[in-house]
């Protein structure tokens, strides 16, 4: 896996580093020959997000590994390199334009909303294709020089909430609970209310609280006061596990469901007792894909592979969750360019708009996953419900996607 200069990590030429990443057996004719095509990657390795960076550094480590063994691009290897934003969009930003500056292909990521939201119209200014593997809110994805493969909220919420209304029948009345001054959670809360008008739900009351809450306590007095049958909620793990642990502390039973940002994080591995009335919206469990829209041996390998090089810092047992849409952003790049016919020779500016046509005639994509694509250019993989067992530290289908 290769980091930026921007990282204090040196960076390794794949192609010259087949013993690091495994590859020794690989026959000979299989080894790429041509000048490495460079892709970057935007994922925040250090700050509160560190552990989803890592997560997904894993999976597109095992994306390189897979393309370069398969003999690479067009006769070229694949040369991905990290840079961390931090999770702030401003480094991400000066990422992307150093990505750009230094000849690179095209960028996978930044991870969140609020990053994506920044680098989408940039993308369009430079004309630099960008692919988005986790970014969640609606309405972000800006053609023709970025497409997103992880679903947005616009799609997930709807079906999610469906979803769990159906395992969840005698629930008439709610309260949704985000920070409403975060734009990703108050696009969420705004869906919430939108979702709860539109099935007959009578929303109680939207608590509201800060991403920086170090003390959730006022929050779950005032939700238990409401009485809900149930509690809609977008948290990111920190202050999920507060609410969680403040909820029981007040002997709050009513079933939880909370957005897709929380399925893909440590929360499983160390909520213990306090999660055992949560659930989130989410499309894959540590043993599947959702039935009918995955590839259950891609699948089932990569889960395999992704289990056997965890590590602690990313949760033990590995909660796969939608990490393999990151090993598939890379695949989807690799399928962009090789149609396209370029190779690590390529005139980058010739290469970038090669891909970019690529990007507008794609209706369709299979990985781990298999996606249909929007107008918006946004992907789609139909979503179901999951709810924790705290025993075993994963997540298990309480209502399955549909077919």
């Amino acid at each position: 896996m290769q980091r930026s200069p921007s990282t204090p990590r040196r960076a390794i030429v794949l192609a010259a580093a087949a013993t690091v990443l495994g590859l020794s057996a690989v026959p000979a004719h299989a080894q790429a020959t041509k000048p490495p095509i460079k892709v970057g990657l935007i994922t925040p390795l250090t700050g509160p997000l560190g552990s989803y960076g890592k997560s997904q550094e894993m999976m597109i480590k095992l994306a390189v590994e897979d393309v370069n063994a398969a003999g690479g691009i067009n006769g070229s290897p694949l040369q991905v390199d990290i840079g961390d934003s931090q999770t702030d969009p401003g480094q991400a930003v000066l990422l992307f334009r150093k990505y750009f500056n230094d000849g690179y292909f095209g960028v996978v990521g930044p991870m969140t909303g609020t990053q994506w939201e920044t680098v989408s119209p940039l993308a369009n200014q430079l004309n630099m294709p960008a692919v988005s593997v986790n970014a969640v809110k609606p309405g972000i994805t800006i053609k023709p020089w970025t497409i997103r493969l992880m679903p947005p909220d616009d799609t997930l919420m709807p079906e999610g909430v469906k979803a769990f209304l159906a395992a969840n029948p005698k629930v008439k009345k709610v309260v949704i609970t985000a920070d409403v001054r975060e734009a990703s959670s108050k696009a969420s809360a705004d869906m919430y209310a939108a979702l709860a008008k539109q099935l007959g739900l009578e929303v109680l009351e939207t608590v509201e609280f800060s991403s920086r809450a170090t003390d959730m306590s006022a929050i779950a007095i005032q939700i238990k006061s409401r009485n809900p049958d149930a509690i809609l909620a977008s948290a990111f793990p920190a202050q999920a596990m507060l609410l969680a642990k403040d909820l029981t502390v007040q002997g709050v039973k009513a079933p939880i469901l909370n957005t897709s940002i929380l399925w893909t994080g440590p929360f499983i591995n160390n909520v213990g007792e306090n999660g055992r009335n949560w659930n989130v919206i989410g499309f894959a469990t540590n043993d599947a894909g959702p039935a009918g829209h995955h590839d259950a041996a891609i699948y089932g390998n990569l889960a395999k592979r992704a289990q056997q090089r965890a590590d602690a810092s990313i949760g033990l047992p590995f909660n796969v969750a939608n990490w393999p849409v990151s090993y598939d952003g890379i695949l989807f790049l690799v399928d962009a360019m090789r149609r396209a016919g370029v190779d690590g020779s390529t005139d980058p500016k010739k290469a970038r708009e090669a891909i970019k046509n690529q990007f507008t005639s794609a209706k369709s994509f299979n990985g781990a996953f298999k996606y249909s694509f929007r107008d918006t250019g946004d992907g789609h993989i139909p979503t179901g419900v999951l709810s924790a067992d705290v025993d075993k530290k994963v997540w298990k289908f309480t209502a399955a996607p549909a077919r």
